[in-house]
């Protein structure tokens, strides 16, 4: 009954006047998913709980009227002091999913971060609470494409190989020793007392399955990592023999990526029932929460925390309270830690046949599309201007407004609709507001659309997106990532980069494959000078964010897609 009292409070709130507000039934039908009869039912038992007063709408289609006992900010502080007395986490964590005003968010953001910070239970178990802001999307290593999904999977499963970023090198793992015959013929010899989460071994038959399994899926995004594989050989329970149809030297690279985690042969893959190796097993997964469980029997150290418990909660709320241990006596204390985290980019969509193919609207909106004032004008604070991939090769960009309109002209543009899309979040909303507005002077037609990331793996919108707004972030290995952002056909380069330019950029990745790293990374340099010579996509920044920890909260360390090693995280007792 709470959950649907703070829904329908929350979703009043703009009209509310001295605690009343008109509405109409229909609106809490679609809000609580019942019927008109059960939004009746529910509304009388609310007024007999003395909460509100309920007027019906007198005759068909006029609205009702609700007037409310006490000011919803007073109810909500109220509610969480309650939750914060009794331990109720999940409750508060619903409340926070509601779009209530950020100012409330960060007046309770102290008691929040002491209910949902580290906790040490009774039975001394060390609990870290975090926060997420969206839904959680696939978890199948064939699929997952997003850089959160892709993180977890580091703490599920384990790879037979791993790559150190200190040293530009690959590690034994799983493996704890490997051989090659001229790159085509790889060897490895397996760890015994490696075990699943269900606490069977892991044999060389799990590895001989998950290179089947990658291969022969119809649906992964992934299938590339195992495409040159020829036949996998067991010789015998702790040793595999890989054939490659021809020597890549990149190939202990491709293993390495968690999309290759090793998965049980006896068991059926299922995303709620995640068996791996991890250091970390899935304990809980709901709509609006996820739990990982330290693996007692994992095969090298121990995660030092015992359970990460990942609550979804709104942007504002996620944004206040972020990682925490207890309350601090002073917010200062707090400790910082920025990161930056990939590149931002706009989107060209050039497999549809629009005014977009036109090179000099594109330019148009390269000159358009200055991020200078973008920053300046919605007042963001930490951000780097991107021309490429990583901050280290971005420089700044001229843009000259007074060529715009020539552009446009020379593109024979008429104001015809240009469909931009951009992620269903407030930053995202504000950025495309600022486009359409500055297009709006010289005669461009934007019209808005928001999207989620589940609406991104669909890939409805292939068919009606011109421009798309999205994000590429980096794992640990930068060189392996720029291989998966032109490889993963999940990703936006793959669907809609014109197929002459995909076809070049092919070419050179098969060179870079075969390369050292200092020319790697002249091909990287190249590609990048495509992708702006043709403006294939517009550069936009590089985000820094910054996230804080209570001091208690050790080895705060930066690890892969822009994220934090959970598994080395420690509170001294």
């Amino acid at each position: 009954m709470n959950d649907r009292y703070f829904v329908m409070r929350a979703h009043f709130l703009e009209r509310e006047v001295n605690g009343e507000c008109s509405f109409k039934l229909k609106e809490l039908e679609e809000r609580w998913f019942c019927s008109s009869k059960n939004v009746k039912r529910i509304l009388h038992q609310l007024q007999e709980s003395g909460r509100l007063t309920y007027i019906p709408g007198a005759g068909r289609g006029n609205p009702s009227k609700l007037t409310f006992r006490e000011p919803f900010q007073k109810e909500v502080e109220d509610f969480m002091k309650d939750c914060m007395e009794n331990g109720k986490l999940d409750q508060a964590a619903q409340l926070l999913r509601l779009p209530i005003p950020k100012s409330w968010i960060a007046k309770a953001s102290s008691d929040i971060r002491e209910m949902f910070g580290y906790h040490q239970g009774m039975e001394s178990k060390d609990v870290l609470h975090a926060f997420i802001s969206r839904d959680l999307t696939t978890l199948d290593p064939l699929k997952v494409s997003i850089s959160f999904e892709s993180h977890l999977l580091e703490y599920l499963g384990d790879t037979l190989v791993k790559y150190d970023e200190r040293k530009d090198r690959i590690l034994p793992h799983i493996a704890h020793h490997f051989e090659s015959e001229g790159n085509r013929k790889w060897t490895f010899h397996l760890r015994k007392g490696v075990f699943f989460h269900h606490q069977e071994a892991l044999t060389s038959k799990d590895v001989a399955y998950t290179v089947e399994r990658i291969k022969t899926s119809r649906d992964s995004s992934h299938q590339w990592l195992a495409e040159d594989i020829e036949k996998v050989e067991c010789p015998g329970p702790y040793k595999v023999v890989i054939t490659l149809k021809k020597e890549n030297p990149f190939f202990l690279r491709y293993i390495a990526s968690p999309h290759f985690c090793i998965l049980p042969s006896r068991f059926p893959f299922h995303e709620d029932e995640w068996i791996g190796t991890g250091p970390f097993s899935l304990k809980e997964r709901s709509e609006n929460k996820l739990v990982l469980e330290a693996f007692d029997r994992y095969f090298l150290q121990r995660p030092l925390l015992d359970e990460l418990h990942f609550y979804k909660v709104s942007q504002d709320a996620a944004n206040i309270v972020d990682f925490t241990v207890q309350n601090p006596t002073n917010e200062e204390v707090l400790s910082k830690h920025e990161i930056e985290t990939g590149f931002r980019f706009l989107m060209f969509n050039l497999r549809r046949q629009t005014v977009i193919q036109h090179p000099s609207l594109r330019k148009a909106l390269y000159h358009l599309m200055d991020i200078n004032r973008i920053a300046r004008d919605l007042g963001w604070e930490h951000w780097v201007e991107a021309s490429s991939f990583v901050n280290e090769r971005s420089s700044p960009q001229k843009k000259d407004p007074e060529a715009i309109q020539s552009l446009l002209d020379e593109a024979g543009y008429d104001g015809e609709p240009i469909n931009l899309y951009h992620m269903y979040y407030q930053k995202a909303f504000n950025v495309a507001d600022w486009v359409k507005r500055q297009g709006e002077a010289y005669g461009i037609n934007f019209v808005l659309h928001s999207f989620t990331f589940p609406d991104f793996y669909l890939r409805d919108i292939d068919r009606e997106a011109d421009l798309i707004f999205m994000g590429e972030v980096s794992s640990l290995d930068p060189h392996m990532s720029f291989l998966a952002a032109f490889y993963n056909d999940t990703l936006l380069f793959r669907r809609m980069f014109p197929l002459d330019s995909l076809k070049w950029i092919d070419e050179k990745l098969e060179i870079f494959k075969k390369e050292e790293a200092e020319n790697r990374e002249r091909i990287m340099v190249d590609i990048e000078e495509h992708i702006r010579e043709h403006n294939l996509l517009l550069f936009q920044h590089h985000p820094i964010k910054t996230r804080t920890f209570h001091p208690m909260i050790k080895d705060v360390k930066f690890h892969s897609f822009g994220h934090f090693d959970f598994s080395k995280l420690w509170i001294p007792g």
